[in-house]
């Protein structure tokens, strides 16, 4: 969120706290109902474009079946679904922290010297050229088969944007700024603690909204790869056992849950935005 709008955001709560409380409710409920939409209707255009592919190229039940036929499944069986996707929610929220705090702190010893940043961003870097299928089953060697794996894989996907924005955001503090601080005798981490941190904070919630599908994808697919639990052990079990419907509802829980984190990091990022700006 850009420094206008968030200006904006704050002229519209004086404008609702003045306006009578009739109208002061309405505007919120409007705004509200906007975020709805905003949030719910890209998975109508997905189901739509579903149904439509399935329709118009006559695809076998065994490629793709209906949105009808996979939503009728997932009411039948909903509880089912609730161990696998709270497994799976509980594994990008841990590899999403670890991310976040392992891009901060290298983020912060990168803004030491420069001797630091070129040291920790080469490594960084070459960390997100490995492709998780290839890189899962050399971390299964090193720590196991289970879901401490996989948490590693999330905080592999997830650090690295956490560690550019915070490391932009330590570094781009307001113009002017930085030379007060020294004029009134600041030390060096009294302007890191005082200036800097407050400048990345926001840029690394932005960070974790960039990274949270991104990790909820590699999350599901180091589930498929390595067969421990979850969304995606249950997807592969279901695509290998020919239960074409268990497997695409197993997609749509994953979209779902993509969806609701990326709504919850974004309502976390605007409150913060209102706070640091």
């Amino acid at each position: 969120m850009s420094q206008s709008a968030v200006q904006e955001a704050r002229e519209q709560d004086v404008v609702d706290r003045a306006l009578p409380p009739s109208r002061g409710t309405g505007r919120r409920l409007r705004r509200a109902g906007a975020a709805v939409v905003h949030a719910v209707w890209p998975l109508i255009a997905l189901f739509g474009a579903w149904a439509l592919w399935v329709r118009a190229g006559d695809v076998p039940p065994a490629v793709a079946p209906k949105p009808g036929t996979v939503l009728e499944f997932l009411a039948e069986n909903a509880g089912s679904f609730v161990g696998d996707a709270l497994n799976t929610l509980a594994v990008v929220v841990g590899g999403l922290v670890v991310g976040a705090v392992a891009g901060v702190v290298l983020a912060a010893l990168s803004w030491t010297s420069q001797i630091a940043r070129a040291v920790i961003n080469g490594p960084a870097l070459l960390t997100q050229c490995l492709p998780v299928a290839t890189i899962t089953p050399v971390l299964a060697r090193l720590f196991g088969y289970g879901v401490s794996t996989i948490v590693v894989i999330t905080a592999l996907i997830s650090f690295f944007p956490v560690l550019v924005f915070a490391a932009t955001g330590l570094r781009q503090t307001p113009a002017g700024a930085d030379d007060l601080f020294v004029v009134l005798g600041a030390g060096r981490w009294t302007r890191f603690w005082r200036l800097a941190v407050p400048s990345a904070v926001p840029r690394v919630l932005v960070a974790m909204r960039v990274s949270v599908v991104a990790a909820v994808a590699g999350t599901m697919l180091a589930q498929w790869v390595m067969g421990t639990s979850g969304l995606g052990y249950r997807l592969i079990i279901a695509q290998t056992s020919f239960r074409t419907a268990e497997a695409w509802a197993s997609s749509v829980v994953s979209i779902v849950l993509s969806v609701l984190l990326f709504a919850v990091v974004s309502a976390i990022c605007r409150v913060v935005e209102k706070r640091f700006s």
